[in-house]
């Protein structure tokens, strides 16, 4: 069973993701008891919706097609003059 942090500590979640405002929102959030579970709710949707882009950005840069743009332009032979 792996321990999640943004379920323990949805302060650093989001401390580590660079967003240092919802940090301390949430941090605040962690020091009123009750509202610890929406704290942690909130670090997890964040953490995978941030997974998700993370994931197509590497899909679309694993399956870039480099672009030649002489590749389609016959080659074209020319005289010289005597």
């Amino acid at each position: 069973m792996a321990l999640r942090l943004d379920v323990w500590l949805p302060c650093a979640s989001f401390f580590s993701a660079g967003r240092i405002g919802a940090g301390f929102l949430a941090l605040l959030m962690q020091l009123s008891i009750v509202l610890w579970p929406l704290a942690a709710k909130w670090a997890r949707g964040t953490q995978d919706q941030s997974n998700i882009e993370r994931m197509l950005a590497e899909l679309a840069e694993a399956h870039r097609v480099p672009v030649d743009p002489y590749a389609a332009v016959p080659m074209k032979r020319f005289r010289q003059a005597a």
